[in-house]
């Protein structure tokens, strides 16, 4: 009596093993490979004609800032680390005059087809 219910309660765990097994693999076969993407440009002066101060893009999960444009720069550079390989990403770019005025703009953002990192321009204006 013993053995059989031995058995039974084997034969019973053997398949949720399985099952759950397969789903680890499934969601190792998924796993996303990330790259770096650089975007890059010039920034326009806000409408008031104030000069641009910082330019802050959120794209994906992550967001980054460029705080060197006081003065004569109306160039930034910021790179994402986060975004899929051939994956296409929402950006929101916010750009804060010296004024504390601001304007938005939105574009998609495309990741490398591999590990390579891309580098991609988009110039920044008022709308």
């Amino acid at each position: 009596m013993r053995n059989r219910l031995a058995i039974l309660t084997v034969a019973a765990l053997l398949p949720l093993t399985g099952a759950a097994a397969s789903l680890a693999v499934a969601g190792q076969a998924q796993a996303v490979t990330l790259g770096k993407v650089t975007v890059f440009g010039t920034v326009d002066d806000c409408d008031d004609d104030s000069s641009p101060d910082t330019v802050k893009i959120k794209a994906g999960s992550e967001t980054k800032t460029d705080n060197s444009l006081a003065g004569n720069s109306n160039s930034y550079s910021v790179t994402f680390k986060k975004i899929g390989t051939n994956a296409t990403v929402t950006a929101k770019a916010t750009v804060t005059c010296e004024s504390g005025a601001t304007y938005k703009q939105s574009f998609d953002v495309k990741g490398s087809p591999n590990t390579d990192t891309v580098k991609r321009k988009q110039n920044l204006e008022p709308q």
